[in-house]
Parts: C-alpha cells; structure tokens; sequence
C-alpha cells in the first residue's frame, strides 16, 4: 500500500472521528442505555429541586415580546419548558412543539424559557426558527435553578392547582409523549 492510500485512509478516518464526536446531545455527560424502550434517551440524572406535588416556584414571566404570562392563573394547566438556542435536543423539541395542537389549546398557558440566554439572542433565534412558541429569557440563572442543577431541555407540566404534575429530561426523539397532566 502507497504512503498516498494510506494518508487518505487516515484522513477519511479522522473525519469521520470528528463527525461523530460532533454528534453530542446538549448534557456534559451521556450514558448509553441499550435497554430504553423508546426513542427517547434515558438521561443521566442531575440534582433536581422539584418534585412532582411541589408548587411551581415561578408565579409570573415576562415573554421577549413583552407579554405577560400568569402562571400562577388556577384556570389554566401551565406547560413550561426550560432550553437553551444552541441546544439541539432543545431545537428539536421547540420545533416539533410549534407545529403542536398543543399550542391551540386555551387551557394550557405555555412559556419555554431560555437557560442563561438575553432576550435579544432568544428573539433571534425565535425569528430564523419562526418559532410561535410563546419565549422568556433567564439571562443569569435565576429560573433554572429553582428546577435542577443541570440537563436541558425540561418538560414541565403544571396542573391547575399550580401543583408540579411531572418534570422530565426530554432529550432525543419523540419528546411531546413525556407530556403528562396525571401523576
């Protein structure tokens, strides 16, 4: 074999490397579980603040369009999501939740809030994205950690009692069927 066919080898080979560990969820670390059952990853397990039964810590949100959304309104079933612009299992997620019947429905006020994030990033990434998904920015933190110590993007779902029905780590494919209204 020529030194020629041996180089190109090598350099098919590095490229293909780096194209894998360009492939990475949005965790520091992952864990690989041969055993899910469903398309969605089974995500490592970080320090959570809330459990399923606790009140939702966050009473009220201003969106980067400037609206106020009430989440505290005992009318309403609250869907807030916790992601981050960069994030591709979040991408995913804001994507397929635009395209949502979800969004249609005046019983659940939703709010995706932006994980140390500015509003002018958010906004950004909203309009090249035409995401309709109502959006807030948590610029230094502040949400976030009221939930968990790390892992994005977080589903949470909110009875209208304002009582935490379920918090989930929605990495992978399929995320929407991690929306739970009953414990």
């Amino acid at each position: 074999m020529s030194k020629k066919t041996i180089f190109k080898k090598v350099v098919r080979c590095s490229i293909l490397a780096l194209s894998l560990l360009g492939v990475v969820s949005c965790q520091i670390t992952a864990q690989a579980d041969a055993n899910t059952e469903t398309s969605v990853s089974k995500a490592p397990k970080y320090e959570e603040f809330v459990s399923s039964g606790d009140t939702l810590p966050l009473q009220a949100i201003n969106d980067v369009s400037g609206k106020h959304v009430n989440l505290s309104n005992n009318n309403k079933r609250k869907l807030v999501i916790l992601f981050a612009t960069w994030c591709s299992d979040s991408n995913r997620l804001l994507k397929v939740l635009n395209k949502s019947a979800i969004l249609q429905d005046d019983s659940i006020e939703i709010i995706a809030i932006a994980r140390e994030e500015d509003q002018e990033t958010v906004m950004q990434w909203r309009d090249k994205h035409n995401i309709i998904v109502p959006l807030a920015s948590d610029d230094d933190r502040a949400i976030y950690k009221q939930f968990a110590s790390a892992g994005i993007p977080r589903i949470i779902t909110v009875g209208q009692d304002n009582k935490i029905i379920k918090m989930n780590l929605a990495e992978g494919h399929e995320q929407l069927q991690l929306i739970q209204w009953h414990k």
